[in-house]
């Protein structure tokens, strides 16, 4: 434990440590702070990020209160006659949103077209409004009918254990915070794995290997105690910076909407989960895609004999092999890079079938494999440093 504390207080006493850190908040500050300032389509148009978008989307908070919960179709009716009184929108913002949420179904579903879409969903008759979940799952089954019968047992299993109807609220600034952490984790999770890149080149760098690999617990012991200060660090780090993001999340927009439907921010997500499950599990993907990446960073470290080379092979693992991922469609192997690339990958049905036939939801499936970096990388970083001649 005393070597570990160690070399814990080693990479926090770098100046670079500091400055990545600093870094790291910085990052923070701006990728949460900003959505709470955009304007969310509250009435008339404003650039964005202003004060007044600020006071709309707290008025906006406000307003929906009395409309959380479930969005049926007496809610529904309610909603569109409210915007009928009144026309011009001036102060049902919130009833204008649930008929925005609908007429995305209805729009996809042929009903009416995307342009002036608030007039035509004003003329709908009591019945077809009220069917929105019946277009909802006509569409489904459009889109996901001609898929393999493994995929569609997967998807139509998960859809039957979504409650219905949905629970509404509004999750405008919720929904622009969750696509802005798909990419706050991935400039943190790099910033902290460079803070700890010199873990084991730095020690060769410096030659300040060739004595410690002759003292008493200078090679298992001292490896050992690295990578442990390694994961401490940067999960500590990353739970950390993650946690003062959530924070003024909350902050901005309130806890209301977390127990939202996710399908209010995709509405064709066939998941049983609500706003607050999905980040959650957004956080606890970061959270493990973070420790992949220290372990990968840990074992470049331990082939390298200076920063340069890891810093460089840690971006072409994480940034650009990612974006080949990407453009290319990606496979079983590209899908286990830490970090999602979009938000899509929670909220948009996305599959992956695995050698062998069987089908995963791809969301799950990186997750479940994050830890296979540590129980590789890590012992692997292990035994390159310790086997390292001193020369």
């Amino acid at each position: 434990m005393r070597l570990l504390g160690w070399e814990l207080k080693k990479i926090l006493h770098r100046r670079m440590t500091r400055v990545l850190l600093g870094i790291c908040l910085a990052v923070i500050l701006l990728m949460s702070v900003t959505p709470g300032f955009a304007n969310l389509g509250f009435g008339t148009e404003v650039e964005a990020p202003t004060w007044e978008a600020r006071a709309r989307s707290v008025q906006a908070t406000a307003d929906a209160a009395p409309w959380h919960g479930p969005l049926d179709g007496k809610a529904l009716l309610a909603a569109r006659d409210a915007c009928r009184s009144d026309p011009t929108g001036d102060h049902t913002f919130v009833e204008g949103n649930i008929l925005s949420w609908a007429s995305r179904i209805f729009a996809a579903a042929g009903i009416i077209p995307t342009e002036d879409w608030p007039a035509r969903m004003l003329a709908l008759e009591d019945d077809t409004l009220t069917g929105v979940y019946d277009r909802r799952t006509d569409l489904l089954q459009t889109v996901y009918g001609s898929r393999p019968p493994a995929e569609q047992e997967l998807l139509w299993a998960q859809e039957a254990r979504v409650t219905k109807p949905f629970t509404y609220d509004w999750v405008g600034g919720h929904a622009l915070e969750l696509d802005q952490l798909i990419n706050t984790m991935l400039l943190v999770g790099l910033l902290l794995c460079a803070a700890v890149a010199p873990v084991f080149c730095g020690e060769v760098r410096t030659r300040v290997y060739t004595l410690s690999h002759c003292a008493r617990y200078g090679r298992g012991k001292l490896a050992a105690a690295k990578l442990g200060a390694v994961l401490l660090f940067t999960g500590g780090a990353f739970a950390v910076c993650m946690g003062l993001f959530v924070a003024i999340q909350l902050a901005f927009f309130g806890t209301r909407g977390l127990s939202a439907s996710l399908q209010m921010v995709s509405w064709s997500c066939m998941l049983p989960l609500t706003v607050g499950h999905a980040e959650a599990l957004l956080l606890g993907s970061g959270l493990l895609s973070c420790l992949a990446a220290a372990a990968i960073t840990a074992a470049l470290s331990a082939v390298f004999s200076t920063e340069f080379p890891v810093l460089l092979g840690l971006f072409a693992v994480l940034v650009f092999l990612r974006q080949l991922a990407i453009q290319a469609g990606g496979g079983c192997l590209a899908q286990t890079l830490p970090f999602l690339a979009t938000l899509g990958e929670l909220t948009g049905n996305t599959l992956i079938t695995l050698p062998g036939g069987s089908v995963r939801l791809q969301f799950f499936y990186r997750l479940a494999v994050q830890p296979v970096y540590l129980v590789l990388l890590l012992p692997l970083a292990w035994r390159l440093y310790t086997r390292r001649q001193v020369g």
